[in-house]
Protein backbone atom coordinates (compact mmCIF):
# COMPACT_ATOMS: atom_id res chain seq x y z
CA UNK A 1 0.00 0.00 0.00
CA UNK A 2 1.80 3.33 -1.13
CA UNK A 3 0.99 6.66 1.25
CA UNK A 4 2.89 9.42 1.75
CA UNK A 5 3.89 11.49 4.39
CA UNK A 6 0.50 12.46 5.32
CA UNK A 7 -0.72 9.04 5.79
CA UNK A 8 2.04 8.79 8.18
CA UNK A 9 1.28 11.65 10.25
CA UNK A 10 -2.14 10.41 10.19
CA UNK A 11 -1.04 6.61 11.19
CA UNK A 12 0.90 8.75 13.76
CA UNK A 13 -1.84 9.98 15.65
CA UNK A 14 -4.22 7.52 15.45
CA UNK A 15 -1.38 5.46 17.27
CA UNK A 16 -1.07 8.53 19.73
CA UNK A 17 -4.90 8.04 20.67
CA UNK A 18 -4.84 3.99 20.33
CA UNK A 19 -2.28 3.44 22.72
CA UNK A 20 -3.35 4.49 26.19
CA UNK A 21 -6.44 2.58 25.32
CA UNK A 22 -3.92 -0.34 24.39
CA UNK A 23 -2.16 -0.06 28.07
CA UNK A 24 -5.28 0.21 29.84
CA UNK A 25 -6.27 -3.60 28.21
CA UNK A 26 -3.33 -4.52 29.00
CA UNK A 27 -3.72 -3.41 32.73
CA UNK A 28 -6.68 -4.96 32.80
CA UNK A 29 -5.66 -8.29 31.30
CA UNK A 30 -2.50 -8.16 33.59
CA UNK A 31 -4.70 -7.37 36.71
CA UNK A 32 -6.75 -10.39 36.20
CA UNK A 33 -9.60 -9.04 33.91
CA UNK A 34 -9.19 -10.75 30.83
CA UNK A 35 -12.54 -10.19 29.11
CA UNK A 36 -12.61 -6.24 29.88
CA UNK A 37 -8.74 -6.47 28.76
CA UNK A 38 -9.13 -8.08 25.69
CA UNK A 39 -11.98 -6.12 24.57
CA UNK A 40 -10.17 -2.46 25.15
CA UNK A 41 -6.83 -4.25 22.87
CA UNK A 42 -9.42 -5.41 20.63
CA UNK A 43 -10.89 -1.35 20.60
CA UNK A 44 -7.21 0.10 20.35
CA UNK A 45 -6.79 -2.68 17.62
CA UNK A 46 -10.17 -1.69 15.38
CA UNK A 47 -8.45 2.05 16.44
CA UNK A 48 -5.82 1.30 14.27
CA UNK A 49 -6.91 -0.91 11.46
CA UNK A 50 -10.51 0.62 10.50
CA UNK A 51 -9.01 3.63 9.11
CA UNK A 52 -6.55 2.10 6.40
CA UNK A 53 -8.52 -0.49 5.10
CA UNK A 54 -12.13 1.40 5.41
CA UNK A 55 -13.24 3.88 2.50
CA UNK A 56 -14.96 7.36 3.75
CA UNK A 57 -17.24 9.61 1.51
CA UNK A 58 -13.83 11.67 1.35
CA UNK A 59 -11.54 8.79 -0.48
CA UNK A 60 -15.18 8.04 -2.51
CA UNK A 61 -15.14 11.68 -4.16
CA UNK A 62 -11.83 12.16 -4.47
CA UNK A 63 -11.52 8.50 -6.77
CA UNK A 64 -14.30 10.11 -8.76
CA UNK A 65 -12.74 13.14 -9.73
CA UNK A 66 -9.16 12.07 -10.72
CA UNK A 67 -11.23 9.18 -12.79
CA UNK A 68 -13.30 12.04 -14.67
CA UNK A 69 -10.33 14.84 -14.49
CA UNK A 70 -8.25 11.82 -16.41
CA UNK A 71 -10.84 11.28 -18.80
CA UNK A 72 -11.53 15.09 -19.68
CA UNK A 73 -8.17 15.98 -20.06
CA UNK A 74 -5.45 14.64 -23.27
CA UNK A 75 -2.20 14.23 -23.12
CA UNK A 76 0.46 14.76 -25.78
CA UNK A 77 1.86 11.76 -27.80
CA UNK A 78 5.48 10.56 -26.63
CA UNK A 79 5.86 9.95 -30.80
CA UNK A 80 5.57 13.82 -31.61
CA UNK A 81 3.06 13.23 -34.62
Amino acid sequence: MAGGILDTIGLAGTVLFAAPVALYGADLLLGGDGTQGLIFLGIAALMVVVPRYLRTPKDVATDAVSGTAGRLVETEDEDGD
